[in-house]
Protein backbone atom coordinates (compact mmCIF):
# COMPACT_ATOMS: atom_id res chain seq x y z
CA UNK A 1 0.00 0.00 0.00
CA UNK A 2 1.44 3.52 -0.84
CA UNK A 3 2.13 6.52 1.26
CA UNK A 4 -1.12 8.23 -0.10
CA UNK A 5 -3.22 5.17 -0.21
CA UNK A 6 -2.09 3.99 3.39
CA UNK A 7 -3.14 7.72 4.63
CA UNK A 8 -6.31 7.39 2.54
CA UNK A 9 -7.69 4.25 4.05
CA UNK A 10 -7.10 5.71 7.59
CA UNK A 11 -9.16 8.86 7.10
CA UNK A 12 -12.00 6.91 5.59
CA UNK A 13 -11.87 4.49 8.41
CA UNK A 14 -11.67 7.78 10.72
CA UNK A 15 -14.86 8.97 9.05
CA UNK A 16 -16.64 5.25 9.23
CA UNK A 17 -15.62 5.77 13.07
CA UNK A 18 -16.93 9.02 13.42
CA UNK A 19 -20.09 8.56 11.70
CA UNK A 20 -20.79 5.83 14.41
CA UNK A 21 -20.12 7.41 17.12
CA UNK A 22 -20.84 11.19 16.72
CA UNK A 23 -24.45 10.70 18.33
CA UNK A 24 -22.30 9.22 21.67
CA UNK A 25 -21.14 11.24 24.48
CA UNK A 26 -17.13 11.47 22.38
CA UNK A 27 -14.57 13.81 23.56
CA UNK A 28 -15.31 12.98 27.87
CA UNK A 29 -17.27 16.34 27.22
CA UNK A 30 -14.50 18.77 26.32
CA UNK A 31 -15.18 20.72 23.36
CA UNK A 32 -13.44 20.06 20.05
CA UNK A 33 -12.08 23.52 19.64
CA UNK A 34 -10.13 23.46 23.16
CA UNK A 35 -6.37 23.63 22.00
CA UNK A 36 -3.97 21.13 23.27
CA UNK A 37 -1.04 22.62 21.54
CA UNK A 38 0.10 25.69 19.34
CA UNK A 39 2.21 25.28 16.34
CA UNK A 40 3.25 29.30 15.44
CA UNK A 41 0.26 30.10 17.35
CA UNK A 42 -1.74 27.96 15.73
CA UNK A 43 -4.34 26.02 17.85
CA UNK A 44 -4.01 21.98 17.40
CA UNK A 45 -7.43 21.36 18.94
CA UNK A 46 -8.91 18.33 21.19
CA UNK A 47 -11.15 17.57 18.02
CA UNK A 48 -7.97 17.06 15.83
CA UNK A 49 -6.43 14.43 18.75
CA UNK A 50 -9.79 12.80 18.73
CA UNK A 51 -9.89 12.35 14.68
CA UNK A 52 -6.52 10.78 14.92
CA UNK A 53 -7.72 8.34 17.67
CA UNK A 54 -10.50 7.03 15.77
CA UNK A 55 -7.99 7.14 12.52
CA UNK A 56 -5.88 4.71 14.35
CA UNK A 57 -8.65 2.71 16.18
CA UNK A 58 -6.99 3.73 19.52
CA UNK A 59 -9.55 2.12 22.35
CA UNK A 60 -10.53 4.68 25.13
CA UNK A 61 -8.55 2.86 28.04
CA UNK A 62 -5.15 3.62 26.09
CA UNK A 63 -5.82 7.10 24.89
CA UNK A 64 -3.92 8.66 28.01
CA UNK A 65 -0.58 6.37 27.46
CA UNK A 66 -0.23 7.60 24.07
CA UNK A 67 -2.01 11.06 24.02
CA UNK A 68 1.72 12.91 24.31
CA UNK A 69 3.11 10.70 21.23
CA UNK A 70 -0.20 11.78 19.32
CA UNK A 71 0.11 15.55 20.26
CA UNK A 72 3.66 15.74 19.01
CA UNK A 73 2.18 13.81 15.50
CA UNK A 74 -0.09 16.18 15.40
CA UNK A 75 2.43 19.14 15.51
CA UNK A 76 4.21 17.39 12.99
CA UNK A 77 1.28 17.81 10.77
CA UNK A 78 1.14 21.00 11.46
CA UNK A 79 4.69 22.19 10.34
CA UNK A 80 4.63 19.51 7.32
CA UNK A 81 0.95 21.60 6.19
CA UNK A 82 3.02 24.55 6.64
CA UNK A 83 6.27 23.78 4.83
CA UNK A 84 4.02 22.64 1.95
CA UNK A 85 2.04 25.24 1.56
CA UNK A 86 5.38 27.13 0.94
CA UNK A 87 6.31 24.73 -1.83
CA UNK A 88 2.84 26.10 -4.43
CA UNK A 89 2.03 22.72 -4.91
CA UNK A 90 -1.77 22.04 -5.06
CA UNK A 91 -3.63 18.47 -5.33
CA UNK A 92 -5.94 17.81 -8.09
CA UNK A 93 -9.39 19.38 -7.66
CA UNK A 94 -10.31 16.42 -8.96
CA UNK A 95 -8.73 13.55 -7.09
CA UNK A 96 -9.68 15.40 -3.73
CA UNK A 97 -13.33 16.30 -4.28
CA UNK A 98 -13.70 12.43 -5.50
CA UNK A 99 -11.97 11.28 -1.81
CA UNK A 100 -13.94 13.55 0.20
CA UNK A 101 -17.22 12.39 -1.75
CA UNK A 102 -16.33 8.85 -1.25
CA UNK A 103 -15.63 9.41 2.40
CA UNK A 104 -19.43 11.53 2.59
CA UNK A 105 -20.80 8.27 1.20
CA UNK A 106 -19.74 6.56 3.54
CA UNK A 107 -21.35 8.84 6.62
CA UNK A 108 -24.40 9.73 4.86
CA UNK A 109 -24.67 5.52 4.24
CA UNK A 110 -25.26 5.59 8.32
CA UNK A 111 -27.75 8.09 8.65
CA UNK A 112 -25.60 10.70 9.42
CA UNK A 113 -25.09 14.25 8.10
CA UNK A 114 -21.34 14.47 7.28
CA UNK A 115 -21.36 18.41 7.25
CA UNK A 116 -22.69 17.98 11.30
CA UNK A 117 -20.33 14.78 11.34
CA UNK A 118 -17.12 16.91 10.30
CA UNK A 119 -18.24 19.96 12.79
CA UNK A 120 -18.62 17.96 15.50
CA UNK A 121 -14.72 17.48 15.43
CA UNK A 122 -14.41 21.38 14.92
CA UNK A 123 -13.67 20.39 10.84
CA UNK A 124 -15.57 22.30 8.20
CA UNK A 125 -15.64 20.79 4.46
CA UNK A 126 -12.71 22.81 3.64
CA UNK A 127 -10.86 22.11 6.39
CA UNK A 128 -10.99 18.58 6.09
CA UNK A 129 -10.35 18.95 1.93
CA UNK A 130 -7.39 20.28 2.96
CA UNK A 131 -6.46 17.56 5.54
CA UNK A 132 -7.26 15.13 2.70
CA UNK A 133 -5.39 16.95 0.35
CA UNK A 134 -2.29 17.14 2.40
CA UNK A 135 -0.89 13.21 1.96
CA UNK A 136 -1.47 14.24 -2.08
CA UNK A 137 0.40 17.27 -1.54
CA UNK A 138 3.02 15.32 0.51
CA UNK A 139 3.62 12.51 -2.27
CA UNK A 140 4.03 15.32 -5.20
CA UNK A 141 6.87 16.79 -2.95
CA UNK A 142 8.66 13.37 -2.53
CA UNK A 143 8.09 12.57 -6.01
CA UNK A 144 10.50 15.80 -7.12
CA UNK A 145 13.04 15.11 -4.29
CA UNK A 146 13.41 11.23 -4.19
CA UNK A 147 15.22 10.48 -7.77
CA UNK A 148 15.11 7.05 -9.37
CA UNK A 149 18.77 7.54 -8.52
CA UNK A 150 18.31 7.61 -4.89
CA UNK A 151 15.86 4.50 -5.57
CA UNK A 152 18.83 2.45 -6.84
CA UNK A 153 20.73 3.24 -4.47
CA UNK A 154 19.21 2.05 -1.55
CA UNK A 155 17.73 -1.03 -3.31
CA UNK A 156 20.97 -1.89 -3.47
CA UNK A 157 22.34 -1.19 -0.08
CA UNK A 158 19.17 -3.13 1.37
CA UNK A 159 18.34 -5.79 -1.43
CA UNK A 160 17.57 -8.44 1.15
CA UNK A 161 14.70 -6.24 2.73
CA UNK A 162 12.68 -5.72 -0.07
CA UNK A 163 13.28 -8.95 -2.40
CA UNK A 164 11.97 -11.74 -0.60
CA UNK A 165 15.23 -12.60 1.50
CA UNK A 166 14.55 -14.69 4.16
CA UNK A 167 16.65 -15.66 7.36
CA UNK A 168 16.10 -18.33 9.41
CA UNK A 169 16.96 -17.48 13.17
CA UNK A 170 16.31 -18.33 16.49
CA UNK A 171 16.66 -16.12 19.56
CA UNK A 172 16.78 -16.18 23.36
CA UNK A 173 14.64 -14.18 25.39
CA UNK A 174 13.96 -12.70 28.77
CA UNK A 175 10.46 -10.92 29.59
CA UNK A 176 10.73 -7.05 30.69
CA UNK A 177 8.94 -6.39 34.04
CA UNK A 178 5.88 -3.98 33.27
CA UNK A 179 7.45 -0.48 34.63
CA UNK A 180 10.68 -2.01 34.55
CA UNK A 181 13.73 0.89 35.56
CA UNK A 182 16.54 1.39 33.60
CA UNK A 183 19.07 -0.71 36.41
CA UNK A 184 16.42 -3.61 35.60
CA UNK A 185 16.80 -2.96 31.75
CA UNK A 186 20.41 -3.26 32.40
CA UNK A 187 20.59 -6.29 34.13
CA UNK A 188 18.54 -8.27 31.90
CA UNK A 189 21.36 -7.10 28.70
CA UNK A 190 23.99 -7.74 31.56
CA UNK A 191 22.39 -11.72 31.64
CA UNK A 192 22.24 -11.98 27.87
CA UNK A 193 25.75 -10.38 27.29
CA UNK A 194 27.29 -13.26 29.54
CA UNK A 195 25.12 -16.09 28.10
CA UNK A 196 26.80 -14.93 24.62
CA UNK A 197 30.20 -14.96 25.52
CA UNK A 198 29.68 -18.46 26.96
CA UNK A 199 28.49 -19.11 23.76
CA UNK A 200 31.33 -17.76 21.87
CA UNK A 201 33.42 -19.40 23.95
CA UNK A 202 31.51 -23.14 23.46
CA UNK A 203 30.59 -23.69 26.86
CA UNK A 204 27.44 -24.16 25.82
CA UNK A 205 25.48 -24.06 22.43
CA UNK A 206 22.91 -21.54 21.30
CA UNK A 207 20.01 -24.50 21.36
CA UNK A 208 20.97 -25.49 24.49
CA UNK A 209 21.22 -22.26 25.82
CA UNK A 210 17.68 -21.22 24.94
CA UNK A 211 16.21 -24.20 26.52
CA UNK A 212 17.76 -23.30 29.64
CA UNK A 213 16.90 -19.67 29.70
CA UNK A 214 14.75 -18.22 27.33
CA UNK A 215 11.36 -16.99 29.12
CA UNK A 216 9.60 -17.47 25.22
CA UNK A 217 7.71 -20.60 24.29
CA UNK A 218 10.12 -20.92 21.49
CA UNK A 219 12.60 -21.61 24.23
CA UNK A 220 11.43 -25.54 24.17
CA UNK A 221 12.69 -25.40 20.48
CA UNK A 222 15.63 -24.27 21.32
CA UNK A 223 14.88 -20.58 20.29
CA UNK A 224 13.11 -21.85 16.50
CA UNK A 225 11.06 -18.81 15.48
CA UNK A 226 11.57 -20.12 11.70
CA UNK A 227 11.88 -18.54 8.36
CA UNK A 228 10.37 -14.70 7.97
CA UNK A 229 10.94 -12.46 5.60
CA UNK A 230 12.36 -8.44 6.71
CA UNK A 231 8.54 -6.76 6.57
CA UNK A 232 5.72 -9.64 7.78
CA UNK A 233 5.19 -11.10 11.30
CA UNK A 234 7.97 -9.90 12.99
CA UNK A 235 8.53 -6.91 14.51
CA UNK A 236 10.83 -4.69 12.85
CA UNK A 237 13.43 -4.50 15.86
CA UNK A 238 14.08 -8.16 15.42
CA UNK A 239 14.25 -8.36 11.65
CA UNK A 240 16.42 -5.32 11.43
CA UNK A 241 18.85 -7.54 13.62
CA UNK A 242 18.22 -10.46 12.12
CA UNK A 243 18.88 -9.01 8.68
CA UNK A 244 22.18 -7.51 10.13
CA UNK A 245 23.81 -10.78 10.91
CA UNK A 246 25.57 -13.40 9.13
CA UNK A 247 24.56 -17.19 9.70
CA UNK A 248 26.23 -18.29 12.81
CA UNK A 249 26.67 -14.93 14.09
CA UNK A 250 25.02 -14.07 17.40
CA UNK A 251 23.68 -10.44 18.25
CA UNK A 252 24.47 -8.44 20.66
CA UNK A 253 21.11 -8.20 23.52
CA UNK A 254 18.34 -6.14 21.64
CA UNK A 255 15.29 -5.07 23.15
CA UNK A 256 11.81 -5.70 21.56
CA UNK A 257 8.12 -5.60 22.53
CA UNK A 258 8.51 -8.58 23.42
CA UNK A 259 11.44 -8.72 25.62
CA UNK A 260 15.10 -8.52 25.85
CA UNK A 261 16.74 -10.45 23.17
CA UNK A 262 19.91 -12.55 21.52
CA UNK A 263 19.14 -13.51 18.23
CA UNK A 264 21.43 -15.65 15.70
CA UNK A 265 20.78 -16.73 12.06
CA UNK A 266 21.38 -20.11 10.69
CA UNK A 267 20.57 -19.39 7.14
CA UNK A 268 19.73 -16.84 4.30
CA UNK A 269 17.22 -17.70 1.68
CA UNK A 270 17.90 -15.16 -1.25
CA UNK A 271 14.74 -13.56 -2.97
CA UNK A 272 13.85 -13.27 -6.76
CA UNK A 273 11.79 -10.07 -6.47
CA UNK A 274 13.62 -7.10 -8.62
CA UNK A 275 13.71 -3.39 -8.60
CA UNK A 276 11.23 -2.82 -10.25
CA UNK A 277 8.80 -5.24 -8.23
CA UNK A 278 9.66 -3.21 -5.17
CA UNK A 279 10.28 0.45 -7.04
CA UNK A 280 7.17 1.67 -4.85
CA UNK A 281 7.63 -0.20 -1.36
CA UNK A 282 11.20 1.39 -1.69
CA UNK A 283 9.98 4.82 -2.39
CA UNK A 284 7.46 4.80 0.16
CA UNK A 285 10.44 4.23 2.93
CA UNK A 286 12.91 7.23 1.64
CA UNK A 287 9.07 9.53 1.48
CA UNK A 288 8.92 8.50 5.30
CA UNK A 289 12.55 9.25 6.21
CA UNK A 290 12.66 12.44 4.29
CA UNK A 291 9.35 13.51 5.86
CA UNK A 292 11.21 12.67 9.52
CA UNK A 293 13.98 14.43 8.69
CA UNK A 294 12.66 17.70 7.06
CA UNK A 295 10.10 17.21 10.61
CA UNK A 296 13.41 17.30 12.87
CA UNK A 297 14.34 20.46 10.77
CA UNK A 298 11.05 22.17 11.00
CA UNK A 299 10.85 21.80 14.50
CA UNK A 300 14.26 23.89 15.54
CA UNK A 301 12.75 26.87 14.22
CA UNK A 302 9.57 26.11 15.74
CA UNK A 303 7.44 28.12 18.19
CA UNK A 304 5.50 24.83 19.99
CA UNK A 305 3.61 25.60 23.34
CA UNK A 306 1.66 22.36 24.49
CA UNK A 307 -1.23 22.33 26.86
CA UNK A 308 -1.77 19.69 29.30
CA UNK A 309 -4.08 17.06 29.04
CA UNK A 310 -7.42 17.50 30.33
Amino acid sequence: MSVVNRSLFQTVFAVVCLAVLASAAAFQNVPPETPVATVDGAAITEGDLQFIYLARGVRDELKPSVRDQYVDDLIDRALLKTFLAAQNIKASDAIVDERVQRMEKLVTREGLDFTETLESLGYSRETFREAVAQPIVWNIHARRVITDKAISTYWKQHKARFDGTEVKAAQIVKRVPKDATPEQLDGLKEQLAALRTRIAAGEVTFTDAAKAESDSPSGKDGGDIGQFVYRGRMPVELTSVAFSLKPGEVSEPFQSPFGMHLLTVSDVIPGDLSLEDTRGEIFGVLSRELQKRLIAELRKNADIRKVGAK
